[in-house]
């Protein structure tokens, strides 16, 4: 080839940059979700593989037809847009968009006539542009890296002892609101599920609420037994450190479990909780990390998770069970720009209420009918977001109806008779769910003078690049709008 590492006439870095480029772009933007070892050797044999070999190819072109060599130049100026343009297009899409791909090979090569003579210059230009990304990357892994309080085990309550050890099964339907959010004017809708817990011994909790907006963070919260205000990050975000790994990884409810002789179960209905392929301390997962692929946005490996359920209420071991169950419905609304956006959106949102409330229905037959004395939780991790238009509308709002729309959650707990009185009187938010359940399962009220503070944290657009952490609800549930600070 001719001269392929040539520091002069070679396009060995050029190649490198074209690939360097869409990498750290891909990374800084999902860092969080694709952080491991693996992905990084996966990404780095993907992104700058494919480059080189481009490259190589091109120029292995030029050595067998050296009367076209004349032509290497333009050819070389349209590899560096397309090989470049069709990595970010995986890199934003995890697609080729074949059609704007044919418009920039169309303008590359009309380009190409005029500046073919400056490849190099792009290839430079290219490298300029990955600089943020770059930096954005180095400042993740720093946050990843940070001294962290909240990921470590809370310690006034890990070396808990629990008196009664009953099974515990938790079923998390996504983004399902309480009654009185559901009957109210923004969602206005009438459901007859909660009458059917009350019915089936369930304790409804009126009034329930996330104390973060969505999954990851209220989820991270919950399993740590701890406020983490999204990490403390500087670039504050949905997608925070560490978020993963105390969920689907070691946690304090899950340490203090197995420390009382529970097997762990984790059913997800996909792989989001669980695409970094970090963790894996819970005893059993319905998604094995064989299964993921390194290329996901957390939704490639759905699953039947009454299968799932079966084979767990089926597993005859010795030891008391904790089941964690996370179903995606009725999941918030979408932003999906329409006519009549938010009222489109409620009737969207209250159809996947009720095919929910049958999939809810059946899961707590099946744990009934199979294990008629656990302790059975139905408690959903943030509210369904109904009136907000946008990530910056729910992001700016001060409007108490749309902060309680985000915060709202059902919460019931058929507590099958090991329910101790006063023990739940403060369970007011998801963080305090296990401290409460732990403490009465000890029958042992000091570990609930050390409950965190219910209070709600948003997420606050101060401008386009940067978002601030502010308490939205009080921990009595009253609105305010106060700017967390370290």
């Amino acid at each position: 080839m001719i001269d392929f590492f040539d520091r002069k006439n070679g396009v060995f870095w050029i190649a490198l940059i074209c690939g360097f480029y869409p990498l750290v772009f891909y990374y800084s933007n999902n860092f969080y979700a694709v952080n491991s070892i693996g992905h990084l050797g996966y990404f780095i044999l993907f992104f700058i593989g494919l480059s080189l070999a481009g490259f190589a190819l091109i120029e292995l072109f030029f050595t067998v037809k050296k009367d076209l060599r004349k032509y290497r130049p333009h050819t070389l100026f349209i590899a560096v847009l397309m090989i470049t343009a069709s990595l970010m297009s995986y890199a934003i899409k995890l697609r080729l968009q074949k059609k704007l791909l044919v418009v920039i090979f169309v303008v590359s090569i009309l380009l190409s006539i005029k500046f073919h003579d400056r490849f190099r210059k792009l290839a430079i230009l290219i490298l300029i542009m990955a600089v943020l990304p770059f930096f954005n990357c180095f400042l993740k892994i720093y946050e990843l890296n940070k001294n962290m309080p909240w990921v470590e085990l809370s310690a006034d309550i890990k070396d808990i002892q629990l008196k009664n050890n009953p099974n515990i099964y938790m079923i998390q339907p996504d983004g399902y609101v309480d009654e009185s959010m559901m009957k109210g004017p923004l969602y206005r809708h009438q459901t007859d599920f909660y009458d059917w817990l009350t019915a089936n011994e369930f304790k409804l909790y009126d009034n329930f609420r996330s104390n973060y907006p969505a999954s990851l963070p209220s989820n991270a919260s919950m399993f740590s037994m701890q406020h983490h205000y999204y990490g403390e990050a500087f670039f504050s975000d949905l997608e925070m450190p560490k978020g993963r790994e105390m969920i689907s990884g070691q946690n304090t409810t899950n340490y203090i479990l197995q420390n009382n002789g529970y097997k762990t179960y984790f059913l997800a209905q996909d792989e989001y909780f669980q695409q970094n392929l970090k963790g894996g301390s819970f005893d059993h997962y319905n998604i094995s990390k064989e299964e993921i692929p390194y290329f996901t946005i957390g939704d490639e490996r759905e699953r039947v998770l009454h299968n799932d359920l079966k084979e767990v209420l089926n597993d005859k071991t010795n030891k008391p069970k904790f089941v964690f169950i996370e179903k995606l419905l009725p999941h918030h609304i979408h932003f999906v720009k329409q006519e009549n956006q938010i009222e489109a959106e409620r009737k969207e949102y209250v159809a996947k209420i009720e095919e929910v409330n049958l999939w809810l229905r059946k899961t707590v037959n099946m744990i009934n009918d199979a294990d008629p004395k656990a302790i059975v939780i139905v408690l959903a991790d943030h509210g369904g977001w109904v009136g907000m238009t946008s990530y910056p509308d729910m992001f700016t709002t001060t409007d108490e109806a749309n902060i309680r729309s985000i915060f709202s959650s059902i919460a019931a707990i058929k507590w099958n008779g090991h329910l101790k009185d006063g023990y739940d009187t403060e369970l007011r938010s998801t963080v305090n769910l296990f401290r409460v359940l732990f403490a009465n399962l000890a029958e042992n009220t000091d570990y609930l003078q050390q409950m965190e503070d219910n209070s709600s944290y948003n997420l606050h657009m101060e401008s386009w690049y940067r978002n601030s952490v502010y308490k939205v609800l009080d921990d009595k549930g009253k609105t305010v709008f106060i700017q967390y600070k370290k």
